[in-house]
């Protein structure tokens, strides 16, 4: 595969070692590049930085659509709402309310079924201050 310009250029079902690696590399390019251990004519660099991109935004969408499942992974684990909070660098409120209207959508939508709804409201109605 050619270098990506684009993050639909990236196969959408590319893992995160895989997408991490790819920006790593570009971005390790560019760094030595920069450095001027090993320069590189222009287009190249233009090549690696539209790389390192989308890359980059391809890492940034696979992490966020995994952020709220993940958040409710951590409280039904036990991990309470102020640690989950503090491990998203999210305060108590915006938490809650985010958790809250994540599950609730995917429930509505039919990716999270009643028991794993229900298990999540509660779990942030018991953690109310």
């Amino acid at each position: 595969m050619s270098a990506p310009t684009r993050p639909g250029d990236i196969p959408h079902d590319a893992s995160l070692g895989v997408l991490a690696g790819g920006c790593s590399h570009h971005v390790e390019a560019l760094v030595e590049h920069a450095r001027g251990l090993h320069p590189l004519p222009d287009p190249e660099v233009a090549e690696h930085a539209l790389a390192a991109l989308s890359y980059g935004r391809a890492v940034a969408d696979l992490v966020e659509s995994v952020r709220w499942s993940t958040a409710a992974r951590a409280l039904i684990a036990g991990a309470g709402l102020e640690r989950t909070a503090a491990a998203m660098g999210l305060g108590r409120w915006t938490m809650r309310l985010g958790l809250s209207l994540w599950v609730s959508e995917q429930h509505r939508i039919g990716l999270v079924n009643t028991e794993r709804y229900e298990q999540v409201v509660d779990l942030i109605r018991k953690e109310r201050p």
